[in-house]
């Protein structure tokens, strides 16, 4: 998938991202753990920020703590409907090349957070989890295992 598609997506991360990561921390600065999850629909329309004081990411879908940010929904929406050529209502590598597309955008821009947001917390980086998965669909699993392990490596 051609990531140029995911410029405008990517430039909004940089710019809000870290400003909704803080509230998170924010709320989270007593707790010794936090996972944050970014969860999007089966058919890529957006995504939610998760949040829970454990680590236990394959129960997020029972989380309570959560957050819907403009710059995570309409362009990624814009996207999406731009790719005519890929059928979002049923599994496709076509659909899973955009998902890992996906993945390795937001990889970029939570590796791009400085260190100094979390220390303002009293968290390390290491003490968040961060994950991305589908709220029900084609890649839930896939994309929960895959991201689980690309967000939390070292830069």
């Amino acid at each position: 998938m051609d990531i140029t598609k995911f410029e405008k997506f990517s430039q909004q991360c940089s710019e809000y991202l870290p400003k909704e990561i803080e509230k998170i921390l924010n709320d989270a600065k007593d707790e010794k753990t936090c996972a944050i999850g970014f969860i999007t629909t089966d058919d890529f329309y957006g995504f939610y920020l998760a949040w829970d004081y454990s680590k236990d990411i394959y129960e997020f879908f029972e989380w309570k703590n959560g957050l819907s940010p403009a710059f995570l929904y309409q362009p990624l929406v814009d996207i999406v409907e731009s790719c005519n050529e890929i059928d979002f209502c049923r599994p496709s590598e076509e659909k899973w090349d955009f998902g890992q597309t996906l993945l390795s955008v937001l990889d970029k821009n939570i590796k791009e957070i400085p260190d100094e947001l979390f220390h303002k917390y009293n968290f390390k980086r290491e003490d968040i989890l961060f994950f991305a998965s589908m709220s029900d669909g084609d890649y839930m699993d896939e994309m929960l295992s895959i991201s689980e392990v690309m967000f939390n490596t070292s830069k």
